[in-house]
């Protein structure tokens, strides 16, 4: 295996001159610097990464916190996928990600502070329920970056969609299409994003006039067999709803299967609609009407946010980012029509400084 001795011995300079053609020093001329690294290329050789760190002070390694003791943790289809695309960007950039356990050892309680110190993670990345060890990340003054996870501080940002509205906007498309009677299957409520779709769903139903009810409100857990008990549930009301809202598709194809289970008809007896627009939502029967988040450009988002934080770029890209959602009708529910005023961009709803993509 090549060394910096060989690559310096090769290009005929200092070991020196090796070393600030890696780190982008601007004290060694482009000529030199070019054929630095056409002998780099021709060894082969990769610097350790304790040495670089001792030079950038960075070890171009980003922590993932997703507690996820109770719920699906990463077998939740949506929070997979965000982060599969969040660790191809870091990739880009030249980052590696570390996904921290809830295990404790080696320390004898769980301190999020400490097990970042002890990795020495130059960023991390914030997904599921916020707690107080998020708070001594901030005064710490580590990078922060969150999906649908508020990270409001100097050197924290955050992406999500616009969740509130979106549940707000699906009522009132429902309301307009003849449904009457709505349930919601709602997540787990320590979540932000699962309260504020609940929210939303809430409001929705004041603007239209009507008064949810206690026993069409259900926690599906974000989970398939969260939604499978849901779902079996609502069919013990002696009066039950002509729509079920998911806050996520995996509790909504819970509740698919449930009704499947029951001899229930979709969308003929009662529709279902659900969140994310997961892959899995067009593999199931009937096909899966659900409101799309752009999975893809959350993980972007969060990705440039968390380089710039890192790297100290000039501050010439928002911190905070709320994307827009897209309503997909599918089999199980009846062909919806939408009015423009739904599921389209309002700037002047969004707070100053964030942007809407």
């Amino acid at each position: 295996m090549a060394t910096i001795k060989d690559v310096a011995r090769q290009a005929g300079v200092s070991v020196t001159a090796v070393s600030r053609a890696l780190n982008n020093y601007p004290d060694i001329s482009a000529s030199t610097k070019s054929r630095i690294l056409k002998v780099i290329e021709e060894l082969r050789y990769y610097p350790k990464a304790s040495a670089r760190h001792l030079v950038t002070q960075r070890t171009h390694t980003i922590g993932v916190f997703y507690p996820s003791f109770d719920g699906p943790g990463l077998r939740q289809p949506f929070i997979a996928h965000v982060l599969d695309q969040f660790k191809n960007r870091m990739g880009d950039a030249g980052y590696d990600i570390l996904l921290f356990s809830n295990t404790r050892a080696p320390f004898d309680h769980f301190d999020l502070l400490e097990r970042v110190r002890y990795r020495d993670v130059d960023g991390v990345l914030l997904l599921g329920t916020p707690d107080e060890s998020i708070q001594q990340l901030v005064q710490a003054n580590v990078p922060l970056v969150g999906v649908d996870h508020s990270a409001q501080c100097a050197r924290g940002g955050s992406v999500s969609s616009d969740n509130r509205r979106a549940i707000h906007d699906l009522v009132g498309v429902l309301y307009d299409n003849g449904y009457r009677k709505l349930a919601f299957v709602h997540g787990p409520l320590d979540l932000p994003v699962s309260m504020e779709r609940l929210q939303g769903f809430y409001s929705g139903m004041s603007v239209i006039g009507l008064t949810p009810r206690s026993e069409w409100v259900y926690n599906g857990d974000f989970s398939l067999e969260g939604g499978e008990r849901a779902g079996t549930e609502l069919l013990r009301c002696q009066d039950r709803p002509d729509v079920v809202v998911c806050a996520a598709d995996v509790s909504a194809i819970g509740v698919l299967r449930s009704f499947m289970k029951e001899g229930i008809r979709v969308p003929d007896e009662i529709s279902v609609v659900g969140f994310d627009d997961i892959d899995a939502a067009t593999y199931v029967y009937p096909q899966l009407t659900t409101i799309r988040q752009n999975k893809d450009e959350m993980a972007e988002c969060a990705a440039r946010i968390m380089v710039q934080l890192i790297e100290n770029e000039s501050q010439d890209i928002p911190m905070h980012y709320v994307l827009q959602t897209e309503l997909v009708v599918r089999e199980s529910t009846r062909p919806l029509y939408v009015r423009p005023a739904y599921f389209t961009p309002r700037v002047a709803d969004l707070s100053p400084g964030v942007y809407s993509g």
